[in-house]
């Protein structure tokens, strides 16, 4: 079973790729479940502190009527599952327990994309390793504060800040972080929650996976169980790419199950002995 669990569509104020599109992607490339994970944004990502959770959630609504088309047109070749990225939950927590308890998801993954009370990792200048080093552990400290608010099933892209640090001439190593990526992954497994392992990285040219390895391996090492896969896709063409490699790491982590989810709850499907599921 391949089974894609992040996804974006024009519901995404980032993707300029509907619904459909993505959906005959996924059919193409031999996956069995396709989970849209529309943003739903709490906070703007250009200006710290500006909430922007209620205009977030009127635009996301339309995925409940874009779902319900692709399943009546596609249904009977793939399971299309409807989920939700809902990010900078630390920054304001009421409305994201509102967000995440809407009538019908699957699959609720948390993300950061900023620290509070700077700009998204985006739109920010990375103009020496010292910089990156002080932000890539805010980064960390922030996934902690999202971990004990809840709200979501999945951490998504642990040490994507990489994506942006990398363009710039900087990389980090997360596991000098060790201590607090023990804390992290102590609390997504005492709660029942789980991680992503996110192929975007390999596609942009940062050369490994969010999580890379070597974390991947602590998270399996600590106790964890839950992972999905996700290819983070704007556009069709990037559903399930390199879903190879990440069924691969998984195996080299010490995983025998990737995980899926349907109404919330997590499901383990045994990896298959071959390269690729």
């Amino acid at each position: 079973m391949r089974a894609d669990f992040h996804v974006h569509s024009t519901i995404s104020f980032d993707s300029p790729e509907p619904m459909a599109n993505s959906v005959q992607s996924a059919i193409d490339a031999g996956l069995s479940i396709i989970c849209f994970t529309d943003h739903l944004d709490l906070i703007n990502g250009n200006i710290p502190g500006q909430r922007t959770g209620a205009a977030s959630l009127a635009n996301w609504e339309r995925s409940y009527a874009e779902i319900a088309q692709c399943r009546a047109q596609f249904g009977d070749q793939i399971e299309i599952l409807h989920g939700m990225e809902l990010a900078e939950v630390p920054q304001d927590p009421t409305f994201a327990k509102t967000a995440s308890a809407m009538p019908g998801l699957d699959f609720v993954l948390g993300s950061i994309h900023a620290v509070t009370g700077t700009p998204d990792f985006y739109v920010l200048d990375y103009p020496d390793y010292a910089t990156c080093l002080s932000l890539a552990e805010a980064y960390l400290d922030e996934n902690i504060l999202l971990a004990a608010c809840g709200c979501f099933d999945v951490l998504a892209h642990i040490c994507y800040v990489n994506r942006y640090m990398v363009r710039a001439g900087h990389r980090i190593e997360f596991m000098q972080f060790e201590e607090k990526l023990r804390r992290l992954f102590q609390l997504l497994i005492e709660s029942g929650r789980g991680i992503e392992l996110n192929t975007s990285g390999l596609r942009q040219g940062i050369g490994n996976t969010f999580p890379d390895l070597s974390v991947l391996k602590l998270y399996r090492e600590c106790g964890g169980e839950i992972v999905t896969t996700g290819s983070d896709a704007h556009q069709a063409s990037d559903v399930g790419r390199h879903f190879d490699e990440a069924y691969a790491l998984l195996k080299a982590a010490g995983f025998q199950y990737q995980t899926i989810f349907r109404g919330r709850q997590p499901i383990f499907i045994p990896l298959e002995r071959r390269g690729a599921i």
